[in-house]
């Protein structure tokens, strides 16, 4: 068994003339209190052995006669491997669409976000330039789990809240885990102290999903995680009609919806991007929609539904009422003086102009502005099922209204005006949302990136529509169900029509989101869909509501969190003894699987065919088609 520490915490700051400074502590090896104080400047860190574990508890109090500005503050642990040992290391993604998996640990290696284009390393990484000392490609966001070949225990290290700044790990050599708060030059005045977000280390044999499973139930505990709503069904505008969404289409799937019912029991219709007036503007329609949000509303309510729409809150284009008429809400450039850009999207704005800008949720005025627009949509128009995308934009760097708030806190602070408007009772979608400042205030996140009607083995990998990279993300955040909210992943397509994805690569799509115990959103136009196919909703929606029921017992877990081979899995066991299983094939060969590597003994293992409600018993081995998956059930 490894044994990690916690061996210096270092803060880096600039003083009054703005000259870099360091003061480093000596890090406590037992659960007591350490401190340290130079030039003014102290550091006080508190151990506590808890939650399976250790957690660093760290604050900063300048004691001095002048303000300085806080760029950083640094933990180095300890792993207890051999400087040359091999090892991999889990690289958690930045927000919902950012990969998530193992990697190799090595010294050296490049990244391709190291040369990409400025949106899209806003998009995928709290820096949008890495300092040289923490590279792209051995940092992970939030946490990390470390493990090696040589050793029979693994090492977690990872920040338990996030409520005030973005915070990364970095793992260049195995012996060593730098994790990093990033504290972005906020001011610490004479007299002030900052406290931060606690740090969490632990050390075991046990696996690395469910070491993480352990991270998530800890870190959900800390920042009070909303994770009792119930198990959300649905149907999304998105995935069939995109930005080409009609009032009249919309009206057409729900009046079918309402007919089908009992082929398709959902709870929620929500209307997605294509509605609004103008990017920034959400609460007044475009000529498509000529009825309006609150007859909408009104619309899917006496059907029986609840009501949900989608909005983009932190961004806005040129052509909006809002960029109009408040220029001074946005994050600047330094240097420049512009607006700074978020995202590009030709449909999003008639303008020449096809920008994106991020708008600044440390200005209060902006977030009673959040306040009003979420209040109106709720109270006034009736959604109660609001998804919420692009949220990384409020992250972005630039200068902000309050330089006394960290981006970390300013994404928090935007999101909790939306809640205070909204209300404690609608249920709240993140998507887009940097994993941490969310926890506590959303009900469910999206954990990946966009499903899409084609299997998209060729996308880059850097949050394209993709149904391959979207099942390799359910599988490598599974352990958040019901720990840090209910996870979303992305919709499911059953039809066979308007679709390059095959019977099996729908049936793997289907097979994951089950298997995961997440949300369960469909997104077709629903005359395509037959009794066929609601006879496969309703087989998936039962199994995915019995994962879901366990979840709160026992987490979801990847069968090997680590791994990046073609075959993936997922587990799920329940009270009496049983689980259930995913097995899926991403390859484009087909793969074999023998029973004794899911490590399940002697049980009985039976395949679920979702589409034709047949049982077939496993013996040996479980043969999977390229593009595949099984749902095995286990019984004892």
């Amino acid at each position: 068994m490894t044994d990690a520490l916690l061996s210096r915490i270092e803060i880096r700051f600039l003083d009054a003339a703005s000259n870099p400074r360091a003061l480093a502590l000596d890090a406590p090896t037992a659960a007591r209190e350490s401190s340290t104080i130079r030039d003014g400047i102290g550091i006080s860190a508190n151990l506590e052995h808890a939650l399976g574990g250790t957690i660093v508890r760290t604050t900063i109090a300048n004691r001095g006669g002048d303000t300085v500005r806080l760029r950083s503050a640094i933990f180095e642990v300890s792993t207890g491997f051999a400087p040359g040992a091999p090892a991999r290391f889990f690289k958690h993604g930045y927000q919902s669409w950012s990969a998530s998996g193992g990697h190799v640990v090595a010294a050296a290696q490049t990244h391709p976000r190291d040369t990409a284009h400025f949106i899209t390393r806003v998009n995928h990484q709290s820096e949008t330039t890495r300092p040289p000392e923490f590279p792209e490609a051995q940092t992970s966001e939030l946490f990390t789990i470390v493990e090696s070949s040589n050793a029979s225990g693994r090492v977690l290290a990872g920040f338990i809240g996030a409520a005030t700044s973005l915070s990364t790990l970095t793992v260049s050599s195995p012996e060593k885990i730098v994790a990093r708060a990033i504290l972005d030059d906020v001011s610490l005045a004479p007299g002030a102290h900052r406290e931060l977000d606690p740090l969490f280390i632990a050390t075991g044999d046990e696996s690395a999903a469910r070491f993480a499973a352990r991270w998530a139930d800890a870190t959900g505990r800390w920042m009070n995680a909303r994770v009792s709503a119930p198990f959300q069904r649905g149907w999304c505008s998105w995935y069939h009609y995109f930005h080409a969404i009609i009032e009249d289409a919309l009206r057409a799937n729900l009046k079918s919806l309402e007919a089908m019912r009992s082929e398709f029991p959902l709870d929620v219709i929500q209307l997605d991007d294509g509605f609004q007036s103008a990017l920034g503007d959400w609460d007044t329609t475009n000529a498509k929609f000529p009825g309006g949000l609150r007859k909408i509303a009104g619309e899917i309510r006496a059907a029986g539904f609840k009501a949900g729409i989608w909005t983009a809150p932190f961004l806005a284009a040129r052509d909006s009422r809002l960029m109009s008429h408040h220029p001074d809400w946005f994050i600047m450039h330094a240097e420049s003086g512009e607006p700074v850009r978020a995202g590009h999207n030709p449909n999003w704005t008639a303008s020449d102009d096809k920008f994106a800008y991020a708008l600044d949720a440390s200005n209060p005025a902006f977030r009673a502005h959040l306040h009003r627009l979420f209040a109106k949509l709720t109270r006034e128009f009736g959604f109660s099922y609001l998804k919420l995308d692009f949220l990384y934009a409020a992250a972005a760097p630039g200068r902000h209204h309050d330089p006394n708030l960290t981006r970390g806190e300013t994404l928090r602070r935007g999101l909790e005006a939306i809640r205070a408007g909204a209300g404690d009772d609608a249920f709240i979608l993140g998507c887009g949302c940097p994993i941490g400042q969310a926890i506590g205030v959303v009900d469910g996140m999206r954990i990946g990136p966009d499903v899409s009607p084609y299997w998209g083995s060729t996308a880059s990998g850097a949050g394209d529509p993709s149904t391959v990279y979207a099942l390799d993300a359910i599988i490598a955040r599974s352990f958040m169900h019901r720990r840090l909210w209910l996870n979303d992943p992305d919709c499911l397509m059953l039809r066979a029509r308007e679709t390059r994805l095959t019977a099996d690569e729908r049936a793997a799509l289907a097979a994951t989101i089950v298997g995961s115990g997440g949300m369960l959103l469909i997104s077709d136009d629903m005359s395509l869909l037959d009794a066929e196919a609601g006879k496969l909703f309703r087989a998936v929606a039962q199994i995915a509501e019995e994962i879901d029921s366990n979840c709160a017992q026992e987490p979801v877990l990847a069968l090997d969190l680590m791994t990046n081979g073609d075959v993936r899995g997922l587990i799920s066991k329940n009270a009496d003894g049983g689980a259930i299983a995913m097995l899926l094939n991403r390859g484009d060969a087909p793969a074999r699987v023998d029973r004794s590597d899911l490590k399940l003994g002697t049980a009985e293992i039976v395949a679920l065919d979702l589409a034709v409600d047949e049982k077939i018993e496993i013996f040996d081995t479980i043969d999977l088609p390229p593009h595949s998956a099984r749902i095995l059930r286990v019984s004892r």
